[in-house]
């Protein structure tokens, strides 16, 4: 890329950058609708309470697994091959819902959805981190997380006042069109092909199943967003059934400010994270989160409801994006599609643990005391990040003083 004249960095914003962001806002706005009305409408056609919450977690699991599989594929194959294959799986799966009512076949069709958006959102973050320069990888992660958050945040809001005016099938039809959207969109992205070098490097290190499925530079970012993504899957899975519990009735508050500080974080957390490390951008973002979930375990109005998403919201724009560009420098050029599959298995397996168990703590013993136990992981993150830091600064001191010997 040829560098900005006025301030000699690589240039960010070019064309396939700005597609990527909007196909990706499309694609996870598309997505994400269906997964607050789907349970809904599985209720309304018959279906049972466990079948209902199979509708969320089918699709989880079976993300889980090919998120991981799409890493190792477009590494080996491409990006596009399998950029193109999700998106069809993804739009095909969704107008089948417009056809078939019986339960057990709308849940089949819903673990194969998961296959879909497993690849599709691997492949996009993939092209993301091979279309950013490696000196604006912090920035560039910011802005491609924006749109995640934006999509995962926004469309489950719109998506419940449709339903709530319509039915499911025009939610659906507004989830289709944003997919086929986003589809159109990624044909002006420039995927860049692969290099003679990485494949013959791809080949050279080829090893067993597990090692080329999962990057084990990304391993520790991804660790740490496992711990990050416990709580966040919590929050927002319950944080609606949590105003009922407090009686709050204002909880869409939450969500404003929750991306509210997202969007005003990411533009200079992005390039802090580029000029001073990493550190300068998680360790505030996961104290900032620690301290969002501690205040929401107290919270008893409004006020302290919107204090605590200032926080929470400030600190997860920082951190998230930060531990994914982290993971993706950690690893070898040719094995940028590994690490993200690695990073984003481990913020979905999170996520998935956090609604499955800290769910089941909320329902013992309330949410006020999930979000505080939530909290606990946070902490936990940063003893172990905190850890890291302490050991590579005692390597780093111990070779000065062998270079002075």
């Amino acid at each position: 890329m040829k560098p900005n004249s006025l301030d000699g960095n690589p240039k960010l914003w070019t064309r396939s950058f700005i597609f990527i962001v909007i196909t990706n806002l499309f694609v996870y706005s598309g997505f994400q609708m269906l997964i607050p009305v789907l349970p809904v409408y599985i209720n309304e056609l018959g279906g049972s309470a466990l079948q209902a919450s199979l509708a969320t977690s089918l699709f989880a699991i079976s993300g889980l697994i090919f998120r991981s599989l799409t890493g190792k594929g477009v590494d080996k194959y491409g990006r596009r091959p399998l950029l193109i294959l999700g998106f069809f799986m993804l739009f095909l799966l969704n107008i089948s819902l417009f056809w078939f009512s019986a339960v057990a076949i709308i849940l089949v069709l819903r673990f194969i959805h998961g296959m879909g958006w497993g690849m599709t959102s691997t492949s996009i973050a993939t092209v993301m981190s091979d279309t950013v320069p490696a000196k604006r990888r912090g920035e560039g992660t910011g802005y491609y997380a924006l749109s995640v958050i934006l999509g995962t945040c926004l469309s489950p809001m719109l998506a419940i006042a449709l339903m709530a005016h319509f039915d499911f099938k025009i939610v659906l039809t507004v989830s289709s069109a944003a997919i086929l959207i986003g589809f159109l969109l990624a044909q002006g992205i420039s995927i860049k092909k692969q290099k003679q070098d990485e494949a013959k490097e791809i080949q050279k290190t080829k090893g067993s199943f597990w090692s080329d499925l999962f990057e084990k530079r990304a391993l520790l970012p991804s660790f740490l967003c496992l711990l990050l993504a416990i709580p966040f899957g919590a929050l927002m899975s319950y944080i609606m059934v949590f105003g009922e519990e407090v009686g709050i009735k204002h909880v869409w508050l939450y969500y404003i400010g929750h991306c509210l500080m997202i969007i005003i974080s990411r533009p200079f957390i992005g390039k802090l994270f580029d000029r001073k490390g990493h550190v300068y951008a998680i360790l505030p973002g996961v104290i900032s989160m620690f301290i969002g979930l501690v205040i929401l375990s107290v919270t008893t109005n409004a006020f302290m409801l919107v204090l605590s998403s200032i926080f929470f919201g400030f600190g997860f724009g920082a951190a998230q994006p930060s531990l994914q560009a982290w993971a993706v420098n950690r690893s070898p050029e040719h094995r940028k599609g590994a690490a993200n599959g690695t990073f984003l298995s481990a913020m979905d397996l999170g996520a998935a643990l956090g609604i499955f168990f800290l769910g089941m703590v909320g329902s013992v013993t309330g949410y006020h005391m999930m979000f505080l136990i939530g909290s606990i992981f946070i902490l936990a993150l940063i003893i172990i990040y905190g850890g890291h830091l302490l050991k590579n600064r005692r390597s780093q001191m111990e070779d000065i003083q062998d270079q002075a010997v």
